[in-house]
């Protein structure tokens, strides 16, 4: 329920925040997780939304902590904590999600339980949560990318600019983007 609660609040202040590329990706994102924890809630399917919870917060933890030494001028630390980042969001995100806990809601639990209407959209949901992580997996590879070739972490590839250099006018921080100063 907190975490209902977090993105509810995260839902409501999109609106207002800085304007990125992902808008929307993150608007419908925050809308399906919402809708995936109350769905997880009322057909007692409280194990599944724990785990996709759990498999998606993890990741957040190292992205904020890169925010935080970026803002604290720890070029360093950012590098090596993004580069954490990457790898954990590509093992929850790319592995763990699609192989363990798709898998276990799509082909594993229609052999156990009868199904019900809700199940549909429930695992549809997930699945579209996939797709929105296979795009942000390319954004996050193209920041990692291009901070090898600069050597440090130079911005936010989502920006609302249309070059990535001009996304360090826009210092707004929110939880699950990455804007850095230069």
């Amino acid at each position: 329920m907190i975490s209902a609660a977090f993105y509810w609040s995260a839902t409501m202040s999109h609106f207002w925040d800085v304007r990125r590329k992902d808008f929307w990706q993150m608007f419908i994102h925050h809308i399906a997780t919402i809708l995936l924890l109350t769905l997880s809630w009322i057909c007692n399917l409280h194990r599944i939304g724990s785990l996709v919870l759990l498999i998606h917060d993890f990741a957040d933890i190292f992205l904020v902590a890169a925010k935080a030494a970026k803002y604290a001028n720890y070029q360093r630390l950012c590098d090596v904590i993004f580069a954490i980042f990457t790898i954990v969001w590509i093992i929850t995100r790319l592995w763990i999600y699609p192989f363990y806990i798709i898998w276990s809601t799509s082909i594993r639990a229609p052999m156990l339980l009868p199904m019900f209407p809700a199940y549909y959209i429930f695992n549809s949901m997930l699945c579209f949560l996939l797709l929105l992580h296979v795009v942000w997996t390319w954004l996050i590879l193209q920041v990692a990318y291009k901070a090898i070739n600069a050597g440090q972490m130079e911005g936010d590839i989502r920006s609302s600019s249309s070059e990535i250099s001009d996304s360090s006018h826009s210092n707004h921080s929110t939880p699950n983007r990455i804007n850095h100063k230069k």
